[in-house]
């Protein structure tokens, strides 16, 4: 399946583009003391990025401006950068004050919208949003390290360490952005999460993106079912069939149906029965219309009527009625029509 390229595909790598960015303009130093040290405010402005991208309750657009803003601002600065004070009062200080922000983001949503944790999403959003405040608390305790080691220690080593540590974190922040894990709660519990949510109804907007690849799974295999198999054609198929016939839960095949679809699992059958009623139409355009609710799997004539308004915006026999203008009915000469009675009767006068 081609992939279509979105805001979050942009996001994801935004961070990485930036560094890049930012060693290619950082200019060459010859002190090994302050390369080391640009590598570590370069790599800290990546981490500031990565806890900016939106969680599954934010707006993507939101966070493309702040993304943008700080990048732009990070690439400025990098070219007023002369020695270690500067490193210190253009990229350290500005990296804690942003994740400050972000922090004091999450502790609001947290204790001053109480509504927000009566959300169907809330586990999940509750755990997104500990998550990124965990990588904040790791950027805001890696500035103060660095301010520190800038004023103590004349050696490349320490900030070396620091390069590591902080290069973990931007990994661990890749990692996250990328699979939609919020890496502080281990993958089962994760996943049990993310079932309870979808087993409770919520929001199609809000299911993770690992949920969501699970969910194309089933709806590929409920569509194959309906090509090959054709169940809808019985007229008392129903959800739970199909759950007995997928071994899936019927929780999950109705959320893939809705999100696949835009239709509820009634409505999805009935326009598999209507697709199938058109193919019929057009193989012979002189079936009735109550032969051809039957044929599809309506119980009624009725029901099929209106589901063929609602999907194809006229009335089957008012697309009867086009098709046999179209493909006018065949003469048959009086010897086809003979009825075997017929043929009977003129034998024995013959005789």
């Amino acid at each position: 399946m081609k992939k279509i390229f979105t805001i979050h595909m942009a996001l994801r790598f935004t961070p990485i583009v930036l560094f890049v960015l930012l060693m290619l303009t950082g200019g060459v130093d010859t002190d090994a003391r302050l390369k080391v040290l640009k590598l570590c405010c370069y790599l800290l402005a990546a981490a500031v990025i990565y806890v900016s991208n939106p969680l599954t309750r934010e707006d993507a657009k939101t966070s493309a401006y702040m993304c943008a803003s700080v990048s732009v601002y990070y690439l400025t600065a990098n070219f007023f950068v002369a020695d270690a004070d500067d490193c210190v009062i253009l990229f350290l200080l500005p990296s804690a004050f942003i994740s400050a922000i972000i922090l004091s983001e999450w502790v609001y949503r947290k204790y001053k919208e109480p509504a927000s944790l009566f959300r169907k999403d809330a586990p999940w959003c509750s755990a997104e949003e500990d998550s990124r405040a965990l990588f904040n608390l790791d950027i805001m305790l890696f500035v103060p390290l660095l301010m520190f080691m800038n004023e103590k220690s004349q050696s490349p080593v320490p900030f070396i360490v620091a390069a590591v540590a902080i290069f973990i974190t931007d990994v661990f922040l890749h990692y996250r952005t990328l699979t939609g894990h919020t890496v502080i709660i281990r993958q089962k519990k994760e996943r049990r999460i993310q079932s309870i949510i979808i087993s409770n109804g919520n929001s199609l907007g809000s299911v993770p993106e690992v949920e969501t690849n699970i969910l194309n799974k089933i709806y590929n295999r409920v569509e194959q079912l309906m090509r090959d198999k054709k169940p809808y054609l019985n007229d008392k198929f129903t959800l739970v069939e199909m759950a007995d016939i997928l071994k899936v839960n019927k929780v999950y095949i109705s959320r893939a149906v809705n999100k696949y679809t835009n239709k509820n699992f009634r409505q999805y059958v009935n326009w598999h029965r209507v697709a199938y009623a058109v193919k019929m139409m057009r193989e012979d355009p002189y079936l009735k219309v109550i032969e051809l609710a039957f044929m599809s799997g309506f119980h009624s004539q009725v029901t099929f009527n209106m589901s063929f308004r609602m999907f194809m915006d006229e009335a089957p026999s008012d697309m009867l009625t086009r098709l046999r203008l179209s493909k006018p009915r065949p003469a048959i000469s009086k010897i086809e029509v003979r009825m075997p009675r017929e043929e009977a009767l003129l034998s024995s006068q013959d005789e």
